[in-house]
């Protein structure tokens, strides 16, 4: 049941963002810092952890380098989980799976929405 609440809420963050950018004509790279933040709040107070963390920036990067939004995918780079392992790159190694898994996870989303968006 968290799974899915975890989904449904970043999606509410992802429209959120979508908004921000079309109706106040934010740049995605401001909008993504403050997702980045939030979605980290979420997953570590009430979400599953830092792992689910990952897994959906890893998506999010991904995804934020396919349709070629560079500001988006720095901003969506894992930094406030640097920041609170105090930029300890050894610590950080234990999370390196599951931001690879969002990775490919967001390669997989990326080539299925390029299979229908084809003429």
């Amino acid at each position: 049941m968290a799974g899915m609440l975890d989904v449904v809420l970043g999606l509410g963050l992802v429209g959120l963002a979508w908004q921000a950018v079309r109706r106040w004509g934010w740049p995605w790279g401001a909008v993504g810092v403050w997702l980045n933040l939030l979605w980290f709040i979420y997953q570590n107070e009430l979400g599953q952890g830092g792992l689910f963390y990952l897994r959906g920036v890893g998506l999010a990067f991904l995804l934020a380098v396919g349709f070629r939004q560079y500001g988006l995918a720095w901003a969506l780079l894992p930094w406030p989980l640097w920041l609170s392992l105090r930029f300890d790159l050894q610590m950080f190694g234990a999370y390196l799976p599951a931001w690879g898994e969002g990775l490919v996870w967001g390669a997989g989303v990326y080539l299925l929405v390029g299979l229908f968006k084809r003429p």
